[in-house]
């Protein structure tokens, strides 16, 4: 074989091996983006269940019942007589807010 043959045979085998080595770094790349991926999807599986689970206890917190119950039971509060309501009509509080 020639001297420029054997360069050339070297020069292709160094670029196949080069080229071997990226095709190598690049499959090992899309295996660890793929199962950071699959880490995110449960993640983000994980915060909607959650984000479930906090609407229905934010509705059970905030139902009329409960805030009724706990008005009455913790804060001593109950429905005014009707002797101590007073009812104001339009003209008494525009006068009181003059």
């Amino acid at each position: 074989m020639s001297w420029p043959a054997r360069l050339l045979a070297l020069g292709l085998l160094v670029a196949v091996l080069v080229s071997a080595f990226g095709v190598i770094q690049v499959t090992y790349q899309t295996r660890v983006q793929f199962a950071q991926l699959e880490s995110l999807r449960l993640e983000g599986q994980r915060l909607e269940e959650e984000w479930g689970r906090l609407l229905l206890e934010e509705s059970a917190f905030s139902s009329p019942a409960r805030v009724e119950r706990l008005v009455r039971e913790e804060l001593g509060m109950s429905e005014p007589e009707p002797g101590q309501m007073r009812w104001l009509n339009r003209s008494e509080q525009q006068t009181q807010t003059d």
